[in-house]
């Protein structure tokens, strides 16, 4: 049988930009296109077309060479098209060092190690025999190593750097020096040549733009809080006598992937277009300028009450990082937003990896977001806003003074509330969380974070940093709504009574929304039943011994009879009576409290719920 690709526009007169506004204009019922765009948060356009006429164009390159705008290599590897680095946390040395043989052994690539010297929040390592500990048997020369260790990242990397000049053998990996280099510079400078001399392999910095993400950053700050760290890390690199090239080849960006996959796909490469133009002023053009891209799947929006549901979100992260073009991903396991990975969170993001790479042949191609309209456009977009914040940044002195400055620390506080404000109204939905929740959820437990360490005659470590450099505190959005959730099945009141009015089909819909959004609170709702009259629906409410009745009808039952029902409940005991729809949908003199509908705060509906309910929450 022979392939033949069939021309289907053969015959077809090429569309025009006002044939599809005047059809789109015609579908909107003569309303204005403008109605389809949407923006970011950075204010950056959306839609509400990318065609030809209106986009970017596209980077000329190919993958794999200079300015490396779509990619490090011209082909993936066939059966590692990326790396699958895998973090740990668990706080015993030697139960850590399980942990990760397991992981290498069922697939991951790379390790990273999360240190933390108390063992709250990452491995207990703190001199060279337990990190000694945490590594036996792992094979260095082919599994790289990375660490994450916050403000010990000095104390860390020194560590690593002694155990990796015992072994030798050296297959790569990174220190995760801050690229923000703060008042340990001289250290971190001094640490970065040392590791040099033991393998050009090894990524001395990381320009973390993802700590930006966790603390609620829009787009644009991330992408230029890495900029400006990269800046700074390069430039005192050049200074102690480093080749600019070589010092570009020693940083890593890392940036967070988040479950909008076109916009992922579009931060992603909007960092190599940022990374070309900053390596074209440094005057590198060979393969070391080539920017290497760390992703991690966003843990802000993870769920604890419901970690099932952070898988779906794992998976469209881990699909937009693969096609923006991440060089190394890590998959957060589906617990981190309860406590620690565990043996069965752990294999599941492998298997993701594994789903990403076997089954939808992500690693197939290298940027297939290349030539797209839509990625290309916004792609430039956001490299072209991020280019302004970083130098923004660089004028308040770089990375390391806007993270002590109060006005780049309000930017991102602002941004975080912006983004709160998102989530309440459901512009920005968390689903399990603030949309379709599940009261029943299956358990699924994280490892316990208690641990003491054993004492030590002697630490690596410090009593405390000397340099804790005050990354931007992270959020997670779900966090207040689980707040509220907690304190009302711990009451464990009974069921909110829905006083419906009309037919199953009239009151249905809205009495679906208010047992959903009910749910948000973790509070129920009794079947939604229909009634043959006011009277009857009273008598219902009486008999369910409910303080809090919620409306479910029509816009003409409730012009028609939301006074008179309200009133009668409130007769019959009701401390507060709500309505599913918007306010002006009732009377105005009819005594409804609260509203609820689609654009209604949805954490302020969970709090009044359950004060409803007889929950201080």
């Amino acid at each position: 049988m022979t392939d033949q690709i069939i021309p289907l526009a053969d015959g077809f007169a090429p569309a025009t930009p006002d044939a599809w506004e005047a059809l789109a204009v015609k579908a909107l019922a003569g309303k204005p296109v403008n109605l389809l765009t949407r923006r970011t948060r950075d204010d950056v356009a959306r839609g509400p077309l990318f065609a030809p006429h209106n986009a970017a164009p596209p980077d000329a390159a190919l993958p794999g060479t200079p300015p490396f705008a779509r990619g490090r290599v011209l082909a993936r590897d066939a059966y590692l098209p990326w790396a699958m680095r895998q973090a740990h946390d668990t706080a015993a040395p030697r139960e850590a060092n399980t942990a990760i043989l397991a992981d290498l052994a069922g697939g991951a690539s790379e390790i990273t190690l999360e240190i933390d010297p108390s063992g709250k929040s990452g491995i207990a390592a703190r001199n060279s025999d337990e990190l000694e500990a945490v590594l036996a048997d792992v094979m260095l020369d082919l599994a790289p190593v990375h660490l994450r260790a916050g403000a010990w990242d000095v104390e860390a990397a020194r560590l690593l750097l002694d155990l990796l000049e015992r072994r030798d053998a050296v297959a790569g990996g990174g220190l995760g020096l801050s690229a923000a280099l703060g008042r340990e510079a001289g250290k971190r400078i001094a640490l970065a040549t040392r590791a040099r001399k033991t393998s050009p392999a090894i990524r001395a910095f990381r320009a973390d733009g993802r700590a930006v993400f966790e603390a609620g950053g829009t787009e644009v700050q991330e992408l230029a809080f890495a900029a400006a760290s990269a800046v700074e890390a390069m430039e005192a690199l050049v200074k102690a006598g480093w080749d600019a090239g070589d010092a570009a080849a020693t940083i890593e960006v890392e940036l967070a992937a988040d479950t909008d996959i076109h916009l992922t796909i579009a931060k992603l490469r909007a960092m190599r277009l940022i990374w070309a133009q900053m390596m074209d002023a440094w005057g590198i053009s060979d393969e070391r300028g080539a920017l290497y891209i760390h992703a991690t799947t966003g843990e802000r929006g993870l769920s604890a009450i419901d970690p099932w549901t952070n898988l779906i979100r794992a998976a469209c992260a881990g699909l937009a990082a693969t096609a923006g073009g991440a060089d190394a991903l890590t998959i957060t396991p589906m617990t981190r937003a309860s406590g620690r990975s565990t043996p069965f969170s752990r294999r599941l993001a492998r298997n993701l990896h594994i789903l990403l790479a076997e089954e939808t042949h992500a690693g197939k191609i290298n940027d297939p977001a290349g030539g797209s309209y839509l990625h290309e456009t916004l792609s430039h977009k956001l490299a072209e806003a991020a280019w302004g914040e970083m130098q923004r940044m660089i004028a308040l002195g770089g990375a390391s003074a806007a993270l002590r400055s109060d006005s780049w620390k309000g930017d991102i506080a602002k941004a975080a509330d912006g983004l709160m404000k998102l989530v309440s109204t459901g512009k920005e939905p968390v689903i399990g969380v603030t949309s379709f929740p599940d009261l029943d959820p299956r358990a699924l437990k994280a490892e316990d974070g208690a641990y003491t360490p054993p004492a030590l005659a002697k630490s690596a470590f410090a009593d405390a940093p000397v340099d804790a450099i005050p990354l931007p505190a992270p959020m997670r959005t779900a966090a207040p709504f689980e707040a509220i959730r907690a304190k009302v099945e711990a009451a464990a009141p009974g069921p909110v009574f829905l006083a419906t009015l009309g037919t199953l089909p009239e009151f249905n819909a809205r009495a679906g929304f208010a047992t959903n959004r009910l749910g948000v609170a973790g509070l129920r709702t009794a079947p939604a039943m229909a009634h043959d009259n006011v009277e009857a629906c009273v008598e219902a409410f009486r008999s369910s011994g409910s303080a809090l009745a919620i409306m479910c009808g029509t816009d003409q039952a409730y012009a028609d009879h939301a006074a008179g029902l309200a009133a009668a409940l409130k007769a019959a005991g009701a401390v507060s009576v709500w309505l599913a729809g918007r306010h002006d949908s009732a009377p105005a003199d009819a005594a409804i409290d609260h509203a609820i509908h689609m654009r209604s705060d949805a954490l302020e509906d969970a709090r009044l719920a359950a004060r409803a309910m007889g929950v201080d929450a």
